[in-house]
C-alpha cells in the first residue's frame, strides 16, 4: 500500500512539473497534500465524465480552485469545467469559468485557451463583433497549430458578421497553420462556401493580391474564371485557368473543375465559320411546320444545287421538346462548332435555347411571334410575322392612303385575336386615328348579332331614348345603326371572316372598309366570303402571286424542288438563311456575325423587306393584299 502511494505521488509530480514542498489542504474532512487532493478530484471527475454526468464532472473540476486556489491545477480545472459547460451549451456557466481563469490567473498557460473559449461563446451566441474583438488579439499570443485554430474561429466570426473578404483571409491563414489534412477540412469547406457564395469579383481580385498558398489562390481564380465564363469573357477565364493549371496541384477537385471549364470554353469558342445549325420539330405534332421551314432553309443554302455550297447545314430534330432542343443546341456549338443557329420554331423551345445561345455568344434567329424572347440578350434575333408588323402596315395605309381616321375592332378572344387587337389599337392611336369600338367574341362563335349591334348602338337602346324619340314611328322599334367608324378590323381566320362579313351587311353596316391580318390568307376567303368581302384589305408576310422578282424566283424554285407551293413558314426559313449568309460574309467570328445582323437594313426578302438596324427585333414591310372580285391582288405601298 505504501509503495502504491509513493507511485501515485510520483505521477502527480510528473504531471505538474513541480519539485516544491507540497501544501497541505483539507479535502473531505481530511488534511492531505494539495497534489493528493487534486488527483483525487480529477479521478472522480473522469469517472463522472465516463457516465456522462457532465454537471457533476464540471463541479468537480471547478472545485480544484476551491480546495487550493494556488495550485497550478486550479486554472486547468476551471478551464476544463468551462470546456464541459461549453460542450453542453451552458454558455453562461462556461463564460463564468473562463472569466475566472483570465482574471484570477493572468500569468498562467491557460489564459489564452480561456479567451478562445470566450470567443467561441460570443460566436455561438451570435455576438459576432464581440467574437472578433476577443479572438483577433489572440493571434499575437499564440503560435503554430493553436494560432491556426484561432484564425479558423475568427474566419467563422467574420463570415457570420458578413465580412466575407476578412473571413476568407482568416480562413486562408488557418489552413496555412493547421498541420493535418483532417484539421484543414473544416476551414477549407468554409473557404469554398465563402468563395462560391459570398465573394464578389471585386473582392476576389483584391484578395488575389495577398499571395496565398496554392489551394487558396486557385480557389479564388477558379471562381473568378467561372464568373467570367458566365459573363462570356472566355479570354479572361482561360488566363485564370492556365494560371491554376501551371501553379501546381491545388487539389484534385479544383484541378478537375479547372480542366473541365477549359475544355468547355475551347469547345464553345472553336468555330467553323461555314457551319450553320438548325433546330426544328421534324417529327411529332409540329413536324409539318418544321419541314416547311427546313425546305426554305435548304433552298437558300443551295443544298440541292449541282455546285457544292460552301456552307454546311447541321440539322437537329427537336420534336418540339424544349429539353431536347437545349441539348441539341449545345451539341451544335460544342461538337459541330456552328457559327450561328436558325430556329427553334416553337415558343417554348426557342425561349430555352435562347438562354444557352446567349451564354455562348452564338447568334440565333428564331421563327415565332414572341418578341420578348429577344430580351434574353443581343445574340438572339427574331424573324417572324408579328402583330406589330401586320398592324403597322395596314394602319399606315388606311390612314395615309385611304384617309380613314375612325376604326372599330371585332376580334376573337384568343391569344392571336387579342394580340392583334392590342397591336392594332396602339398603331391607330400612334398614327392619330381613333378607335370608336372594341367587341370580342368566342373563337367558335357563328352568330355575331350581339357584337355588331353593340358596335353600332342598336343593342343598348335605353341609351338612345332621346334619339329614338325623334325617329319616325316605324323606326322606333328598330332604330338605324350609328356607324361612327370608317373601317372595321377583324383579326381572325378566313372561315370566320366569311361568316362575319354578310352579317355586317345584314345589320346595315354599309360602306365600311374591312381590314384584316394574315389569318385571312387562303382560297376560302373569296370562295366563302364572295361579294361580301370584295374590296377588303389585309396584310400578310408572304404572297405567292407577288410580282416581286425575288419572290417569283423563290416560288418557282420551291415548286420545282418540292412539288408544292411555299407558304409563310417556308418564306421565313428562306429569308432567315439568306440574312444569315449575308451576315457571315467577311465575318471572322460570331461577334462579327451578330454585329452584321444588327446592321441589316432593307433586306429584300420573300417575307417582306426586313430591317434590324441595331435591334434584334426586325421591322418588316409586308405585303398588302386586296380582294378584287374573285382574285387577291397586291397593293403597292
Amino acid at each position: 500500500m505504501k509503495n502504491r502511494y509513493f507511485l501515485y505521488i510520483f505521477v502527480i509530480v510528473l504531471l505538474f512539473g513541480t519539485g516544491c514542498v507540497s501544501r497541505m489542504v483539507v479535502y473531505e474532512g481530511t488534511r492531505m497534500p494539495s497534489e493528493q487532493a487534486t488527483a483525487a478530484i480529477e479521478q472522480k471527475a473522469r469517472e463522472r465524465m465516463e457516465v456522462k454526468d457532465y454537471e457533476g464532472a464540471m463541479r468537480l473540476y471547478s472545485s480544484i480552485a476551491t480546495v487550493d486556489s494556488k495550485s497550478e491545477q486550479a486554472p486547468a480545472g476551471l478551464l476544463k469545467a468551462g470546456d464541459i459547460a461549453l460542450g453542453i451549451k451552458s454558455y453562461q456557466q462556461a463564460s463564468s469559468y473562463y472569466t475566472e481563469v483570465v482574471n484570477n490567473y493572468p500569468g498562467s498557460d491557460y489564459v489564452t485557451d480561456a479567451k478562445i473559449g470566450l470567443g467561441i461563446i460570443a460566436l455561438r451566441e451570435s455576438k459576432y463583433a464581440d467574437a472578433v474583438d476577443t479572438l483577433k488579439p489572440l493571434i499575437q499570443e499564440t503560435s503554430d497549430n493553436k494560432q491556426g485554430r484561432v484564425y479558423f474561429l475568427l474566419g467563422e466570426s467574420y463570415y457570420r458578421s458578413g465580412s466575407y473578404s476578412n473571413s476568407f483571409d482568416a480562413l486562408a491563414h488557418s489552413t496555412e497553420l493547421l498541420s493535418t489534412d483532417q484539421e484543414k477540412e473544416l476551414p477549407r469547406l468554409l473557404l469554398q462556401k465563402v468563395t462560391n457564395e459570398k465573394l464578389t469579383d471585386t473582392d476576389i481580385q483584391q484578395l488575389l493580391n495577398n499571395n496565398y498558398q496554392i489551394y487558396e489562390s486557385s480557389l479564388l481564380r477558379l471562381k473568378l474564371a467561372q464568373d467570367m465564363f458566365v459573363s462570356n469573357n472566355y479570354t479572361g477565364a482561360l488566363v485564370l485557368i492556365d494560371a491554376i493549371l501551371s501553379s501546381g496541384v491545388a487539389s484534385p477537385d479544383i484541378m478537375n473543375k479547372a480542366m473541365s471549364l477549359k475544355n468547355e470554353i475551347v469547345a464553345i469558342t472553336q468555330v467553323n465559320m461555314n457551319a450553320i445549325g438548325c433546330i426544328l420539330p421534324l417529327t411529332g405534332d409540329f413536324a409539318s411546320y418544321g419541314k416547311q421551314v427546313l425546305n426554305g432553309i435548304e433552298l437558300a443554302l443551295g443544298v440541292f444545287n449541282n455546285t457544292p455550297s460552301p456552307y454546311k447545314l447541321f440539322i437537329m430534330d427537336s420534336k418540339g421538346i424544349p429539353e431536347l432542343a437545349v441539348k441539341q443546341a449545345e451539341e451544335l456549338v460544342k461538337d459541330d462548332h456552328a457559327a450561328a443557329i436558325i430556329g427553334p420554331l416553337l415558343n417554348s423551345t426557342a425561349q430555352e435555347v435562347a438562354y444557352k445561345m446567349q451564354a455562348y455568344n452564338v447568334p440565333m434567329i428564331y421563327l415565332n411571334q414572341k418578341s420578348s424572347i429577344t430580351k434574353v440578350g443581343n445574340y438572339i434575333f427574331q424573324n417572324s410575322l408579328t402583330p406589330e408588323d401586320q398592324t403597322r402596315d395596314i394602319v399606315h395605309y388606311a390612314i395615309q392612303q385611304l384617309g380613314i381616321k375612325t376604326f372599330a375592332v371585332l376580334y376573337p378572344e384568343s391569344s392571336y385575336g387579342e394580340g392583334m387587337m392590342q397591336a392594332f389599337v396602339q398603331q391607330v392611336l400612334g398614327n392619330g386615328g381613333t378607335v370608336t369600338g372594341l367587341e370580342g367574341y368566342y373563337p367558335t362563335e357563328t352568330d355575331f348579332k350581339v357584337q355588331i349591334k353593340k358596335l353600332v348602338g342598336t343593342y343598348y337602346l335605353d341609351l338612345r331614348k332621346a334619339d329614338i324619340k325623334k325617329l319616325p314611328l316605324d323606326q322606333k322599334g328598330n332604330p338605324p345603326p350609328i356607324i361612327d367608324f370608317s373601317a372595321i378590323f377583324i383579326p381572325d381566320y378566313y372561315e370566320r371572316v366569311a361568316m362575319i362579313a354578310p352579317q355586317l351587311l345584314y345589320y346595315d353596316v354599309n360602306n365600311v372598309q374591312l381590314l384584316g391580318g394574315n389569318g385571312w390568307s387562303g382560297p376560302g376567303l373569296v370562295q366563302m366570303g364572295g361579294r361580301y368581302v370584295d374590296g377588303a384589305i389585309y396584310t400578310d408576310g408572304f404572297f405567292t402571286q407577288s410580282t416581286n422578282p425575288v419572290t417569283e424566283a423563290f416560288v418557282g424554285s420551291y415548286e420545282s424542288l418540292f412539288n408544292q407551293e411555299p407558304n409563310i413558314l417556308s418564306a421565313l426559313g428562306y429569308d432567315s438563311a439568306n440574312i444569315l449568309i449575308t451576315a457571315m460574309k467577311n465575318a471572322t467570328n460570331r461577334q462579327d456575325i451578330k454585329n452584321n445582323l444588327l446592321k441589316t437594313t432593307n433586306f429584300d426578302g420573300v417575307s417582306g423587306t426586313i430591317t434590324y438596324n441595331g435591334s434584334t427585333v426586325p421591322v418588316k414591310k409586308l405585303y398588302l393584299l386586296k380582294v378584287h372580285g374573285k382574285r387577291i391582288v397586291e397593293i403597292s405601298h
